[in-house]
């Protein structure tokens, strides 16, 4: 999205930097940036201002600083909330895994839109032809994959979830970001013999057992924003119930 810079914006009583941070600031309010989206890079800010690179990245660490950008190695620099500060408290896959001082990571193996149909839009409080989006995930754990996840997320809560780099952000991040925090779950766990095609992502054989944990996660409002059905190898991990 390309800005036109108004002469007033730029205030001679403040040092550039502060003048630039508060721009990005304002639009990050406003809504031009979106949580979960990339800012512009170095260079395009650089050349909109009319300015230097230091410059920009000065202003844009007063903002990781504050907390309202997160700066991401080889990706750039992401809005992290919407300025009232949400942040997500409850537990998603990476969370969970940097309490036990591992190293998370996330691949997209998927995105795609479908009707809700009746049976999602009773769990989502929508109508059957409103559409879902469905996220497909491959989990590892310090390089070794564990779990693969497919959530679906009613696009009525979030519409602007198809534009967040979920590779960036955790699904709780996103929902919190967007006034939806995660505050429980309702698990169901089975078992399951994996497929082919499954099996390889895990690096498995086809027909060895996976558990199943099918999840509904809820807000604040008692409303549900996310279903899960994840496949989990045994050996890579466990479940711990605390009551």
């Amino acid at each position: 999205m390309a800005f036109l810079v108004t002469p007033g914006a730029l205030s001679r009583e403040e040092p550039f930097y502060l003048s630039i941070r508060r721009i990005i600031a304002e639009r990050i309010e406003r809504g031009d940036y979106p949580a979960g989206v990339a800012l512009p890079s170095e260079n395009e800010l650089a050349d909109e201002f009319g300015c230097t690179r230091l410059t920009v990245r000065n202003a844009v660490g007063e903002l990781v600083d504050r907390g309202f950008v997160r700066r991401v190695q080889g990706k750039g620099a992401f809005v992290v909330s919407l300025w009232d500060g949400a942040e997500a408290t409850g537990m998603g896959f990476r969370e969970m895994v940097r309490v036990h001082d591992a190293e998370p990571s996330v691949r997209i193996l998927s995105r795609s839109r479908r009707l809700a149909g009746p049976l999602f839009a009773d769990l989502f409080g929508v109508d059957p032809e409103d559409e879902v989006y469905g996220v497909r995930r491959l989990n590892s754990v310090n390089g070794v994959p564990v779990s693969i996840e497919s959530a679906l997320i009613p696009l009525e809560l979030f519409p602007a979830i198809e534009v967040v780099d979920v590779a960036v952000f955790s699904l709780y991040e996103t929902y919190a970001m967007y006034g939806h925090e995660v505050v429980g779950t309702q698990e169901v766990l089975g078992l399951t013999e994996l497929s082919a095609r499954d099996a390889g992502l895990l690096r498995v054989r086809a027909g060895d057992p996976a558990m199943t944990l099918d999840c509904v996660s809820y807000d604040s409002d008692g409303r549900s924003v996310e279903y899960v059905r994840a496949l989990n190898l045994g050996d890579r991990g466990g479940y711990v119930y605390t009551y």
